[in-house]
């Protein structure tokens, strides 16, 4: 299956190498943006094939766009009459109408998350009513490759998108702090760091192969009396599921 990039920044990145360490060859990912250097590097570093016009997508299967915002307008409109794959904007852009302006194209919205580039992502997608059956499971098909894929209504996709797509920036300014404190305490960086991400590996592998509610896992943790409680107690003093909470509705509103 040939796939077809508009923008080659960070997420665009991140599905590329998902895509090649779950079996796409090089040869069969195509890359297109306007900063003609940075794709040049992007095409040399993973082995792509640039392009550089949207005719030279009829032999992609699936147009992933991925650029700022303010040029979805154009491309979509360039595309337009050029391609009839699928095109999945992982950009945004108003469902019904992009479908309806790239037709007989089909248009999918999907919001990945960074763990993709190493098979171990989350995208979520959405489909207009229209999109065939036989579409929308080639595009979760390809997506599944990547993680694990949910399909969700347009209202949701942004939801879905910040409680995926943003917490792991969240997660990553607890792991920050966990490593300074480990270093405060006199453990070195690298152990520290080490430390750290294997025991959110093991936690989350924990919830997954055993099904338990975070609080379950808290639970075997925290015996009574002893100093995990106390340390999850002064977490809830101190505002810690609160200011979770604040921070994902602040990403999505």
């Amino acid at each position: 299956m040939k796939i077809a990039f508009v923008g080659a920044g960070r997420i665009a990145q991140a599905l590329m190498q998902g895509w090649l360490q779950a079996g796409v060859q090089p040869t069969d990912l195509l890359v297109k943006t306007t900063a003609h250097q940075s794709a040049q590097r992007v095409a040399q570093k993973y082995g792509l094939t640039l392009v550089e016009n949207y005719s030279d997508f009829q032999a992609a299967q699936m147009v992933i766009i991925a650029v700022p915002t303010p040029a979805l307008a154009t491309i979509f409109s360039e595309l337009a009459g050029q391609y009839s794959g699928i095109i999945v904007s992982v950009s945004g852009g108003d469902l019904a109408t992009i479908a309806q302006e790239v037709a007989p194209a089909h248009f999918v919205k999907a919001i990945p998350n960074t763990p993709v580039q190493i098979d171990q992502g989350i995208t979520a997608l959405t489909f207009p009513k229209e999109t065939p059956t036989a579409i929308q499971e080639q595009v979760t098909k390809s997506f599944n490759r990547l993680g694990q894929t949910y399909v969700v209504s347009e209202d949701l996709l942004g939801t879905y998108g910040t409680v995926a797509g943003c917490t792991p920036a969240f997660v990553a300014v607890m792991m920050d702090a966990l490593s300074d404190v480990a270093v405060q305490n006199g453990i070195a960086r690298d152990q520290a760091e080490e430390i750290i991400n294997q025991m959110l590996v093991g936690t989350a592998s924990l919830a997954q192969e055993k099904g338990q509610h975070p609080a379950q896992l808290k639970d075997q943790v925290a015996t009574p009396g002893g100093s995990t409680i106390r340390g999850v107690v002064k977490l809830e003093e101190t505002g810690f599921r609160n200011a979770l909470i604040q921070a994902v509705n602040a990403a999505n509103a």
